[in-house]
């Protein structure tokens, strides 16, 4: 069931939080800043609630979310873990569940909250999408500003800052085109709740370690561009995350290294998971790439998406290239 209005949405995710008293949160397999931060926001509204509401993610959280709590506020998917209510934030695919795809199988009632693209709904899930809204974390902020007003100042200060890094992802620090007058609303509504921006921008932006900056300019190195500079095309081996002691979270927005470059309509990182398969992160300025990661199983914006591809690295790129040529 896919409800059009948010105060629909409300009534169905406050009947679903009062009535169960085992609450499980979700969100897409790789998380980002925008689906996770926005599931510890939500997790802190239903605690003050007085319920309880488990983050589960695949692996450990990312030490970036530190400065909020993450790994004390977050568990490691286990096949022990049922939950007879599942708010999935971020995402309403099942193929993009990963791991904890098997948590959709024991749940009573399933909610997805989502604003990328309309894709393969999760069945018996009853979902709302707001393709308008710059993140996740501001529909959670649309749905319970009035209540954040009235909670005490410490948890309703962890909410803004939750909320707010949600915004600083999907927008990459304000320059991304999905930037307009509410969402600057937003954030001058969630400062109101004493924090600072450049808190946030410090600690999930710049908090980087010496083997990532040297592992960015390996990957930075491997830039080669088609179609009169128009495609940007790098990638990122195993071995090079191996040998600088790195996880998977150290090619979040690896992209915006490359945002800029003059003439690039386009970028891709390929992310080798094993050998000949492929994770694909795909940005633009003007074409349209969830097109392309819809077509390979993916999905996300028109101007940001992602896809996982089996084949050779050199077979893929010329897949992802003719896509490309297409549009142009």
């Amino acid at each position: 069931m896919v409800l059009k209005k948010i105060t629909e949405i409300k009534i169905s995710l406050e009947k679903a939080i009062e009535k169960y008293s085992l609450i499980g949160i979700l969100t897409h397999k790789n998380p980002d800043g925008d689906g996770l931060c926005a599931a510890l926001a939500l997790q802190e509204i239903i605690k003050l609630k007085g319920k309880k509401a488990d983050v589960i993610l695949e692996n450990p959280v990312p030490k970036i979310y530190n400065f909020l709590d993450g790994e004390k506020r977050t568990k490691v998917f286990s096949y022990h873990h049922i939950y007879k209510l599942l708010i999935i934030l971020d995402c309403h695919e099942k193929i993009r569940i990963g791991k904890c795809d098997p948590l959709l199988h024991t749940a009573q009632k399933i909610i997805a909250i989502d604003h990328h693209l309309e894709s393969e709904l999760i069945e018996n899930a009853t979902t709302y999408i707001d393709v308008k809204a710059v993140s996740v974390g501001a529909i959670i902020f649309d749905l319970y500003e009035q209540e954040i007003k009235k909670i005490p100042a410490k948890s309703a200060n962890y909410i803004a800052k939750a909320i707010y890094t949600t915004i600083v992802n999907d927008t990459d620090n304000f320059i991304n085109s999905n930037t307009d007058i509410k969402t600057f609303l937003i954030c001058s509504k969630l400062m109101e709740y004493n924090f600072k921006p450049g808190y946030i921008t410090e600690h999930f932006l710049l908090n980087k370690t010496a083997n990532q900056m040297r592992f960015v300019g390996e990957v930075l190195s491997t830039i080669k561009t088609y179609e009169n500079d128009k495609i940007l095309f790098m990638v990122i081996t195993k071995n090079m995350m191996e040998r600088n002691y790195l996880g998977s979270d150290a090619t979040s927005k690896i992209n915006r290294w490359v945002k800029g470059v003059r003439d690039i309509k386009a970028s891709v990182s390929f992310q080798e998971i094993m050998p000949n398969l492929y994770r694909l992160s795909l940005r633009t300025i003007s074409l349209n790439v969830n097109k392309i990661a819809v077509k390979f199983g993916g999905g996300g914006h028109e101007k940001a998406s992602g896809c996982e591809m089996r084949g050779t690295l050199e077979e893929i790129q010329k897949e992802i290239l003719e896509e490309f040529r297409k549009q142009l």
